[in-house]
Order: structure tokens, then C-alpha cells, then sequence
């Protein structure tokens, strides 16, 4: 009986919250944990863009962070196909060796989804984790309605 009592504990300690995968303070989320909130990177990226500081996210290709690396990769990307932003030399051989980079960046997407995803993956793959929707957002200019003065 006590293998028993033994056996059932084990089994469920064992299984570990998804969440003790990923590092906090380096994860990519646009809507994470019960209340879909952003990450603590996609929020200083978020204001970045909304303050139209494009060389600071620039900068973040050289960053050891890998999420505002992901981060940066993809907002220029967008920047520079808006005519917006042009990266130098420097810049695009940064997004060319982040696409091909096998380090890690946590992911977390609602209270469940929380991993370790190459930085190559994530950005060989449309729209991770709802980015299109997020750069749509922050990098489109708001038309303003003809029948309001």
C-alpha cells in the first residue's frame, strides 16, 4: 500500500507547470497568463514603435535578449517594407545571422503555451504568435474618418 501512496505522489508532482520552462524576463507573448497580457519585452518594443524610436529597435539585434532580438527582427523587417525605416549593412547581416540562429527565445501564448522555440523557428514561421496582428497595430497609421471635423 505504501508503493502505492509512493506512485501516486510521484505521478502528480511529476508533471511540471509549462511555465517553468521559459525565462520571465527574456519571453515573447502577446497575450499571455488568464488576462492576456504582453511580455515584458513586447512592451518595451511595443512603446519603441509607438514613440517611433526605430534606431533603438535597431539596436536590439545586437541585444543577448533573444525575445527583443526576435522582436527587433520582425519590426524592421515590417519597417523597412513601409518605407518607414531602412536598415544599414550592419543591420541586415544582424537579421541574417538571427535567422539562422539556434538560440532560444520563451514563448507563452494564454495561460498553457509556455516553451523554447529557436530563434530561426520563430522567424521562419507567418505570423508567430499573433505578430502580424501586433506590428499591424503599432505600424499602421490610424486613417482618420472623413465625417468627423
Amino acid at each position: 500500500m505504501r508503493l502505492v501512496y509512493t506512485l501516486l505522489l510521484i505521478i502528480t508532482v511529476m508533471p511540471v507547470d509549462a511555465q517553468d520552462k521559459t525565462n520571465f524576463k527574456t519571453m515573447v507573448g502577446f497575450g499571455c497568463y488568464f488576462e492576456g497580457r504582453p511580455s515584458e519585452s513586447v512592451i518595451k518594443v511595443t512603446k519603441m514603435l509607438q514613440n517611433k524610436k526605430y534606431q533603438a529597435i535597431a539596436v536590439l539585434l545586437n541585444s543577448k535578449n533573444q525575445a527583443e532580438k526576435y522582436l527587433a527582427v520582425i519590426s524592421i523587417e515590417r519597417l523597412a517594407k513601409l518605407e518607414k525605416y531602412e536598415p544599414n549593412e550592419s543591420g541586415r547581416l544582424l537579421i541574417a545571422n538571427a535567422k539562422k540562429s539556434n538560440e532560444l527565445v520563451s514563448v507563452c501564448s494564454g495561460c498553457t503555451y509556455f516553451e523554447e522555440v529557436p530563434l530561426s523557428v520563430l522567424l521562419s514561421e507567418q505570423n508567430a504568435l499573433g505578430s502580424d496582428y501586433w506590428l499591424e497595430k503599432l505600424t499602421t497609421e490610424r486613417k482618420r474618418d472623413s465625417n468627423v471635423e
